[in-house]
């Protein structure tokens, strides 16, 4: 072999060399930006497991208030027409009396008015 061989040789093993440490790095640049990219994935799973608990928590509160607005409702409206029956009960007492009290006094009115038979 004659030294411009060797050169020859020395310049492309010098040229692999410098394209394999290019390649190395750049490799190692891709490795990175995966293992950024899998952590923020890994975050962003987290974030929407949080946000999946916070949604199934705010839904059953929701359930909860719905049926406590129900019993209070379906409570407030068996009161109610409980306490309306009774007026009506008390209000046809309260006629019947006043009837009664009419008459009695038209009664009297006419007694004293009317000349003995």
């Amino acid at each position: 072999m004659s030294t411009a061989d060797l050169l020859e040789a020395w310049r492309e093993a010098t040229r692999a060399a410098e394209l394999a440490e290019r390649l190395a790095g750049i490799a190692l640049g891709a490795a990175e930006d995966a293992e950024r990219n899998a952590m923020a994935s890994e975050e962003i799973a987290e974030m929407a497991e949080r946000a999946a608990e916070a949604a199934q928590h705010a839904a059953e509160t929701a359930r909860k208030a719905a049926q406590k607005a129900r019993d209070v409702a379906t409570a407030s409206r068996d009161s109610k027409l409980r306490d309306a029956d009774r007026d009506v009960v008390d209000a046809r007492a309260a006629a019947t009396r006043a009837g009664e009290l009419y008459h009695k006094a038209e009664a009297n009115a006419r007694s004293r008015h009317e000349p003995p038979s």
